[in-house]
This record gives C-alpha cells, sequence and structure tokens, in this order.
C-alpha cells in the first residue's frame, strides 16, 4: 500500500477524487485523474499535496469530474483573495442537517427586519446603530452560507 502524507490526506482535491474513485475506478490514480480532468499528473499531484493551489478552472474540472461541487465553495471561500472577504463559508452536509440550520437561523433571524427598519429610518448609519448593524449582517451571512450548502445538496444529488 502507497503511503500518503499526512497534508495530503487532509488535502480537499485529494479527498474528493478517493471519493470519486468509490463511482469511478480511474479516479483511483492520479494518472487516471488527470485523463479525466485535463490536468497534468504533476501538477495534480502539487495540488493534492498542497504545494500549489489550482487554477479556478481546475476546480470547475475537478468539482466536474470528481461529482463534487462543493470543492467550488472551497477555492472561492478559502483559497482566492477575493472570495475569502466576499464568498460564504459552507460544507457538504446532508439535507437534515442542512435544514436544522436553515430553521436554527430563521429564528435568529426573527426580527431582523424591524431592526434593520429602525436603523434605516432617518436614511444615515450612526455609530450606535453599528453593532446592531452587524448583527443583522451576521444572521444573513449565516443564511447565505446555508444557501450554499443547499445549492451544494441540490448539485450533489441531481
Amino acid at each position: 500500500m502507497t503511503k500518503i502524507a499526512p497534508s495530503t490526506a487532509v488535502n480537499r482535491y485529494y479527498l474528493a477524487r478517493r471519493t470519486a474513485a468509490e463511482h469511478n475506478e480511474r479516479m483511483s490514480s492520479r494518472e487516471g485523474a488527470s485523463e479525466e480532468t485535463g490536468i497534468d499528473r504533476k501538477r495534480l499531484q502539487r495540488i493534492e499535496i498542497g504545494t500549489l493551489n489550482p487554477y479556478p478552472e481546475e476546480v470547475l474540472l475537478m468539482a466536474e469530474a470528481y461529482h463534487a461541487p462543493e470543492l467550488l465553495n472551497y477555492h472561492c471561500s478559502r483559497c482566492c483573495p477575493i472570495g475569502q472577504r466576499t464568498v460564504p463559508r459552507a460544507e457538504s452536509n446532508e439535507l437534515d442537517r442542512i435544514t436544522v440550520k436553515f430553521m436554527n437561523a430563521i429564528e435568529q433571524l426573527k426580527g431582523s427586519d424591524k431592526e434593520l427598519l429602525r436603523i434605516a429610518e432617518d436614511g444615515a448609519l450612526s455609530a450606535d446603530e453599528i453593532p446592531q448593524m452587524e448583527r443583522v449582517l451576521d444572521g444573513v451571512r449565516k443564511l447565505a452560507a446555508i444557501a450554499c450548502e443547499i445549492q451544494i445538496y441540490l448539485e450533489k444529488h441531481r
């Protein structure tokens, strides 16, 4: 059996390929994955051991070939400097877990509409309203991350 470096064993791209290998034997080797994705085998190796960040186009190819839409969110929210600031982090969860998170987020947002209306009433954001606005934004961000999880779930089960 081949030894796997600790950095590779936890690498999202490697794990996605290994999961894909359960349904497509060609994904069990980097050579097969390279042929399926069009990504050079050595480059794929460097991506999987974590010494090289893939290009967005490569992430698209891997997500498609591995049937792993969660790689798109992972790359954008953790590897891309712009996405790190703008894309909510989402995980690939089962429907029951997503539903519980959704219901909890909706419950936490109750009253936010009235709070936001009070803040916006005078058309300006005062210093004392900033913490309230941040609470509203935090709730909306949680809901946006759950929306991404629903999208990932739907794409995996189409």
